[in-house]
């Protein structure tokens, strides 16, 4: 395959979509289709896609066809999940959400590999299942009619995003309550339809 297939196989299989890779490179999305038919990628594009975690310096030294060898594949499986520098907290912070490009850095774990997002806990509402300083790994629920009830999430919203625990209501279908797991924190009604993101928690790294 030449080059733009393999920029194309390459972002597929990681965390971003193609808009976000755009985004990045500071291209429309439609000029991002047009590098896919590239033969040759200008070393320009495989920096600046490079500098948000997508590994694109094995096409330097190769100024045609790609080879597909068994080190390639391993890069391919590589996922760079992006982490925030904002503090979710069991009231105000900044949103987050798919800003790939506000991303502090990113994070290799191969235990988290279906993950796409960490963000730090800042609080104690969630005490003691999560920490203040604890980082949180999480995957997102793109079906938010499919949540599975009881589990930890981060749910973010206009203004700001919380850690909870996600339950139905048990009269209104239109509403989710959030709960805490120190019990000092009273649970929240949400509406379903002014959640933004949700994301499923899927492990933690704590503070030292």
């Amino acid at each position: 395959m030449h080059q733009g297939e393999y920029l194309k196989k390459v972002i597929k299989n990681s965390n971003f979509t193609v808009k976000e890779v755009a985004d990045a490179v500071g291209i429309s999305r439609a000029n991002m289709y047009l590098l896919f038919a590239k033969e040759k990628l200008d070393d320009y594009y495989i920096d600046k896609i490079g500098q948000i975690g997508i590994d694109l310096d094995n096409l330097k030294p190769q100024k045609g066809l790609v080879k597909e060898s068994k080190e390639l594949m391993g890069k391919d499986n590589e996922v760079h999940i992006p982490f925030y520098e904002a503090n979710v907290t069991g009231g105000d912070v900044n949103n987050f959400g798919d800003q790939v490009k506000n991303a502090s850095y990113f994070l290799t774990i191969p235990h988290f590999k279906d993950c796409h997002i960490a963000v730090r806990v800042n609080g104690h509402s969630m005490y003691p299942k999560y920490c203040n300083g604890d980082i949180v790994v999480c995957k997102k629920i793109n079906d938010h009619s499919q949540v599975p009830y009881g589990e930890p999430y981060i749910v973010v919203l206009a203004d700001y995003s919380v850690l909870k625990y996600v339950h139905p209501h048990p009269t209104n279908k239109s509403l989710f309550i959030l709960k805490s797991a120190n019990e000092a924190y009273e649970p929240m009604e949400v509406k379903r339809r002014d959640v933004l993101g949700i994301y499923i928690v899927k492990g933690k790294l704590e503070l030292a």
